[in-house]
């Protein structure tokens, strides 16, 4: 009997050991990145002599924030990264489905028509309450934002906040939630997470808690269908694009 050709053996299976725990601990590394970022900042401002106290002056508060935003977004990206080697697949794709692909760039758009539902339904809020003149404090810093600060500022708003958000919330948290519970729990779990993690931060805007609610809905539907973040990404992408054309303009 002759012997058979021995081919390849299939890659092992690796057993995934990130769940809910470590999405909570990229959340806070992101978090820590973004206050020992601005730290430079603030010990350059309490140095001024015409400072009466140690907080950051005005002049200063857009470049902080920008520091901040990148600072906290890539302490996500990095922070999931290094939980994909140790406790997953190994990469960001294989384990939480980071894509970016050309055939999804028409998502954009829909985001842009999801940015203007969200808005109109805040309208009755915002009237009501009168709080028109109220937006988060990214939008107030944005509108304040000079020269080389606003192409940055857009880019880390625009770019580089929605691939770490989807990272984490439609990446990490929801494919953790899908092993625990149904996919219509897990998309609205992640989703609910992600409007009140927005609001926790800016607590005076509670009120885009259903436009935010409404975008982790649609993505985290897209992210399921599809298995991917491509989508995800491309409509928080249009999201977040409508508002800073508005500012811009």
């Amino acid at each position: 009997m002759e012997a058979q050709p021995v081919g390849p053996m299939p890659a092992p299976v690796t057993e995934l050991r990130w769940g809910l725990p470590d999405v909570l601990i990229a959340w806070i590394a992101g978090f820590v990145c973004a206050l020992l970022a601005i730290i430079p900042i603030a010990i350059m401002a309490a140095s001024r002599a015409h400072v009466p106290d140690s907080g950051i002056p005005k002049d200063l508060e857009v470049s902080a924030l920008i520091l901040a935003l990148v600072a906290q977004n890539l302490g996500i990206i990095g922070t999931l990264a290094l939980i994909a080697r140790r406790k997953g697949r190994g990469s960001l794709r294989a384990d939480f489905g980071l894509a970016v692909r050309a055939r999804d760039l028409a998502w954009i758009a829909a985001g842009l028509g999801l940015s203007l539902v969200a808005g109109w339904m805040l309208l009755p809020i915002t009237e009501l309450a009168d709080l028109n003149g109220s937006s988060q404090e990214v939008v107030r810093q944005f509108e304040n934002a000079n020269g080389i600060e606003v192409p940055l500022f857009a880019l880390g708003v625009v770019l580089l906040a929605p691939l770490a958000e989807e990272l984490l919330f439609r990446g990490a948290l929801l494919r953790a939630l899908l092993r625990r519970t149904t996919p219509e729990r897990a998309v609205f779990g992640s989703a609910l997470v992600f409007a009140l993690v927005h609001v926790l931060g800016d607590p005076e805007t509670y009120y885009y808690v259903p436009a935010f609610l409404l975008l982790g809905l649609v993505s985290g539907w897209r992210a399921t269908k599809t298995g991917n973040l491509s989508q995800s990404i491309m409509l928080h992408v249009g999201f977040n694009l409508l508002a800073s054309i508005l500012i811009v303009a």
